[in-house]
């Protein structure tokens, strides 16, 4: 099957459109998780750089690459989770 380089491009334009989507609302899910966590453990301050390098992927249309550094930084919430039960659900 013969594509018609318009609807390829078409195709990665809404795919990369869906991917700054979901990478936007995790960044914003996560500061907004931080925000109310640091008062209760002060040790997560810990995430901010790489929370700050996604931030930096995501404003430099890097979407892909901001979502991977995200899972990262999500994992680490989640362990932190387990051990400081008292935090708020991600």
């Amino acid at each position: 099957m013969i594509t018609h380089p318009a609807m390829a491009t078409s195709t990665v334009a809404v795919d990369n459109e869906a991917m700054r989507q979901q990478a936007a609302a995790l960044l914003q899910h996560t500061h907004r998780w931080l925000e109310e966590a640091l008062p209760v453990a002060p040790q997560l301050s810990a995430m901010v750089p790489p929370l700050i390098t996604a931030v930096q992927l995501y404003q430099a249309q890097q979407y892909h690459a901001c979502l991977n550094q995200m899972s990262i930084v999500v994992g680490s919430l989640r362990q932190a989770r387990w051990a400081f039960p008292i935090l708020p659900p991600l």
